[in-house]
């Protein structure tokens, strides 16, 4: 993911939080993240996997929908969406 997002450096999941809280180098106002083969994206890291799905669903997807408004001077919402694919 710190490949395809471009993340400048990417040093464990509160690093991974804050940038993907950022992205102020992707001039896009709608992001889509597709994970094909989600069956097997991690699999042999279940740990990981359930991480990654709980940090989308609990810190990204709300941060880019409201929250960037509330801590990003003039932030605006974008679209994000993320797409699970098996």
């Amino acid at each position: 993911m710190a490949d395809k997002f471009k993340l400048p450096d990417s040093n464990g999941w509160d690093s991974f939080i804050d940038w993907m809280t950022d992205l102020s180098w992707i001039n896009e106002q709608c992001i889509c993240f597709i994970i094909e083969d989600y069956s097997q994206f991690l699999k042999e890291d279940p740990q990981s996997k359930e991480m990654v799905t709980e940090i989308f669903e609990e810190d990204i997807l709300p941060f880019w929908e409201n929250e960037v408004t509330e801590v990003v001077v003039d932030g605006k919402p974008r679209k994000f969406n993320v797409y699970l694919i098996d």
